[in-house]
């Protein structure tokens, strides 16, 4: 069905199963809920619960890649550079425990400065990993910061950009 071939650089953005899917489905209220960037020879760089890793991009059977992006060739190595810079680091759980507040209708604690502040110092979600890394090459897929970023918001991105 998907006969697209990403190339290094381009991000992908999925809608998986799963309590922890479902999660930040209905905290980002979007049906995407995972997002990556893809580095060449069928792989990815994501961050999951066990932190930033290269993966299998044939983990994922439907990718909606974002094929429509105007990357130059020293952009996409930016991007992929800056993706694979950060394996081993560890998965941004404050984030989420800020989403689960969220979802809890508790909007107050999770947009605490104190918070905001400390979740920055902790690692990455999925998406930030995606916004961080093409913000650095100078090739903004948000206007929001990328800690902000949700995979619902890479996939507008694929629709209305």
């Amino acid at each position: 069905m998907n006969n697209y071939e990403p190339r290094e650089g381009d991000f992908g953005v999925i809608k998986s199963r799963g309590v922890f899917a479902r999660l930040i489905q209905v905290g980002t209220v979007s049906r995407w809920n995972h997002a990556f960037i893809y580095i060449g020879n069928g792989k990815i760089v994501e961050a999951n619960p066990k932190g930033v890793e290269v993966s299998d991009a044939s983990k994922y059977p439907l990718i909606a890649w974002n094929r429509h992006e105007e990357l130059t060739d020293l952009d996409r190595k930016l991007i992929v550079q800056h993706a694979v810079e950060q394996v081993g680091k560890p998965y941004n759980f404050l984030i989420i425990f800020n989403l689960v507040l969220r979802i809890l209708g508790l909007r107050v604690l999770a947009n605490t400065h104190f918070l905001y502040k400390l979740a920055q110092k902790e690692g990455y979600i999925c998406s930030e990993l995606v916004a961080e890394a093409y913000a650095m090459a100078r090739c903004p897929v948000t206007t929001k910061a990328p800690d902000l970023c949700t995979p619902g918001d890479l996939a507008e991105r694929l629709v209305y950009a």
